[in-house]
């Protein structure tokens, strides 16, 4: 299959030689990993290391106790996500997914964590796209950390892309977009204490706190996250 269909980078799409590597050898070490000292709360790498938070979780604390993330948002992995969720690139998922099952797959287990729940997009977004990438990865690294997965929170309106807007209107653009998934709380039975948001990129972290919002606001008692990006203080 590899003679017929040969692997690609999960980073720069170029062909991978040899097919044994996770990535080329361009690419190898040139990947920004997120490094201590982070903020105790959106994950987010500082510079400061005598500070437990970074500036913006100071101003305003989010609800979820707290964010994971792998990589750092720089052109490399701004490269690789839009390819993933916008090429048709959804092996890349699994480049993505043994990363975070390495680097945090302990701590969400530690935490208690039982089951990952995928940031919700719309249904315009997924007819677009084919499928929704935060469940690609939820499904992906619950199979390998023994978790199950739901759909709790859901999306009830569409809403214009978040890039390129403030982070009040981010908030004002989730307002009544999201909402408490019903039904797949009657299918469930039984709600989990602690879960996890996935999702591909942490920006503001304003569509996790909202998501946070609608799972706290229906007994869920602690709201962790986990994704494959986040950008700069």
């Amino acid at each position: 299959m590899n003679c017929v269909f040969p692997p690609r980078c999960p980073v720069c799409g170029e062909l991978r030689i040899p097919w044994e590597s996770s990535t080329c050898p361009e690419c190898a070490g040139k990947l920004r990993f997120v490094k201590s000292p982070v903020c105790l709360c959106c994950g987010r790498e500082m510079s400061d290391e005598t500070k437990e938070y970074c500036g913006r979780c100071e101003e305003h604390r989010m609800s979820f106790v707290r964010n994971f993330a792998v990589w750092q948002y720089d052109k490399r992995m701004k490269r690789s996500i839009a390819d993933f969720k916008y090429k048709g690139r959804k092996e890349y998922a699994d480049f993505y997914i043994q990363h975070m099952k390495q680097c945090f797959g302990k701590q969400l287990l530690r935490y208690g964590v039982s089951m990952l729940i995928p940031v919700p997009i719309s249904n315009k977004r997924r007819r677009y796209r084919g499928f929704n990438q935060a469940e690609v990865l939820a499904e992906g690294l619950a199979k390998e950390l023994g978790l199950s997965v739901g759909t709790l929170v859901q999306r009830v309106r569409n809403t214009a892309p978040q890039s390129g807007l403030s982070p009040k209107e981010r908030k004002e653009n989730l307002t009544a977009s999201l909402a408490w998934n019903e039904r797949e709380a009657k299918r469930l039975g039984t709600l989990p204490e602690t879960v996890a948001l996935v999702d591909d990129i942490f920006t503001t972290g304003a569509t996790m706190e909202a998501c946070t919002e609608v799972l706290r606001s229906h007994g869920i008692s602690s709201v962790y996250g986990i994704c494959v990006c986040i950008g700069n203080e």
